[in-house]
């Protein structure tokens, strides 16, 4: 398996985490389970001409061969049976704001074909990636086919970025009362710039933080992990956990070689 990454340069490594490539994996597993991140991805497979996915109801989802998915709060699974030469975006969460006429609440846990969003401006995208040959290539064709898609100032609203920038281990009070506006009105910014409340992305950080620990490989047991994760007990931290990824966390089984927000699923 071959797997590149690139940041990019400025504005878009404000919006952006990274670009990413994969070529060359072919998993024993059929289906392989995504966990939420609260951000969004722009998703192009340069070998199938079909992408298929499934929904936390097991609704087979069909796409062409260029998605977006909107930011996720929900898991979602893969057919990993053909995913075997792919290239992508992973936005940081709310980065995808910019490039949307829409609301980005209107996308939230939503896969979407690339041109519903953009229509004819992403014309023969695929094709130009495809005649880059190598990852590199690729990521510079996408960088400036990104920054001709924006829509929008690529500044967020300052309250939006003090939340993002102070959500990892404050209380949601705390930060509200920090930039003196109402919870109300913070909640509308966030849902149009970001997707979902404050509250729904720090249950998301915490879950991820989780995945980390877990990832990490140190014999830590449940009890440490939920404690030094911030539930208030072990059955909160099962609850949500169960909620993010349909698993018990003993049945979370990260796949060599992936980011841990991907995991393998036994059928």
């Amino acid at each position: 398996m071959l797997i590149r990454t690139y940041i990019p340069k400025m504005p878009l490594s404000m919006l952006v985490d990274y670009f990413w490539y994969m070529e060359a994996y072919n998993p024993t597993h059929s289906r392989e389970l995504t966990l939420p991140d609260g951000s969004a991805e722009m998703i192009i497979d340069l070998g199938e001409d079909v992408i298929r996915l499934f929904d936390r109801n097991n609704h087979e989802l069909v796409f062409g061969h260029a998605i977006v998915c909107g930011p996720h709060s929900d898991y979602f699974v893969i057919n990993s049976t053909s995913e075997s030469r792919v290239i992508g975006i992973h936005f940081k969460p709310g980065g995808i704001h910019p490039f949307l006429k829409e609301r980005i609440d209107e996308i939230h846990n939503t896969h979407l074909p690339l041109h519903a969003l953009w229509g004819s401006r992403i014309s023969g995208l695929r094709d130009e990636l495809l005649d880059s040959l190598v990852p590199e290539k690729m990521f510079r064709v996408l960088e400036r086919r990104l920054l001709s898609l924006a829509m929008k100032d690529l500044e967020r609203h300052p309250a939006v970025q003090y939340v993002l920038s102070n959500l990892h281990g404050c209380q949601i009070a705390e930060i509200i009362e920090q930039i003196g506006i109402s919870h109300r009105r913070l909640n509308q910014l966030f849902r149009k710039e970001v997707g979902m409340t404050p509250k729904r992305l720090s249950r998301i950080y915490r879950f991820q933080e989780v995945l980390r620990n877990i990832h990490s490989g140190e014999n830590r047991s449940w009890t440490h992990i939920a404690v030094d994760c911030g539930y208030y007990d072990q059955a909160h931290f099962i609850k949500d956990f169960q909620s993010f990824s349909g698993l018990n966390p003993g049945d979370y089984n990260p796949i060599l070689g992936r980011h841990y927000n991907h995991a393998e699923i036994f059928t």
